[in-house]
């Protein structure tokens, strides 16, 4: 069967975060035209007005491929619920791709918001630039805002591009300058006499060398792959092995 347009669901989230171009206002109508969406059983709840989708849901167009367990949407409320191997593709003009798996997700049509849940397994994502380059991450829980063209990545943060690895607790992604602010969460009150806790962490190899680098918080830009570091940073770089001058090696 056809559905109407507001079935963006996580397609609202994926619009909005690890890539361009934007979509300019009133063009959402204009994705979701041809969409359709399937579903083993589907039913109307005229008494709390609820529409309800039961096994194997897909939604499919052009740009978006949708696909959950089960789904229902609050005509009241206004709001998408999804369940069970929840999995999006959102392709983008530039020829980029991104992937999301998780375990549930939750949009808010009029706030605009969307959220994404891990279950046994943490929410996943995989996206491919136009060009190739990779960027893949996990987390808990994805909130993404469409005002404000960001995300929080909330909970066990980790984020692997070709050349870095990133470990923190949160991360928050805006769309402004194409960046992700990485911190750790505030400590526990109760453990302050502690040691201090280890701040957000990089690993990775750049022109040759490993290295490994942290401090209070950094900032990740996606399109360079620079790195940023704020307060009590600390690190290393491995010292690249040069060849012995030949006299010497040559024993004269």
């Amino acid at each position: 069967m056809s559905i109407r347009p507001p079935l963006v669901l996580l397609a609202a989230l994926l619009a909005l975060g690890l890539c361009p171009p934007r979509l300019e206002a009133g063009a959402a109508g204009g994705l979701m035209m041809g969409s359709v969406v399937k579903s083993e059983k589907w039913k109307m709840d005229r008494l709390r007005s609820l529409e309800i989708f039961e096994g194997k849901v897909s939604f499919l167009n052009a740009v978006y491929n949708l696909k959950a367990d089960y789904a229902v949407y609050d005509r009241k409320a206004r709001v998408w619920d999804l369940h069970g191997s929840v999995y999006c593709l959102r392709k983008f003009l530039d020829g980029a791709e991104l992937e999301l798996y998780c375990d549930s997700g939750k949009y808010m049509e009029d706030m605009q918001k969307a959220e994404v849940f891990r279950g046994t397994a943490p929410v996943l994502m995989k996206y491919m630039s136009g060009d190739g380059k990779p960027l893949n991450g996990r987390c808990d829980r994805i909130v993404a805002d469409n005002a404000r063209s960001s995300m929080d990545f909330l909970g066990n943060f980790y984020m692997q591009t070709p050349q870095t690895d990133i470990f923190s607790d949160n991360g928050f992604y805006s769309d402004t300058d194409h960046s992700f602010l990485i911190y750790n969460s505030a400590p526990d009150p109760a453990a302050a006499r502690s040691a201090p806790k280890p701040g957000p962490l990089a690993v990775g190899r750049r022109d040759g060398r490993d290295f490994a680098m942290t401090g209070e918080k950094m900032k990740f830009f996606k399109d360079t792959g620079d790195v940023k570091l704020y307060n009590r940073v600390a690190g290393w770089i491995k010292a690249v092995k040069t060849a012995p001058d030949a006299a010497v090696a040559g024993g004269n």
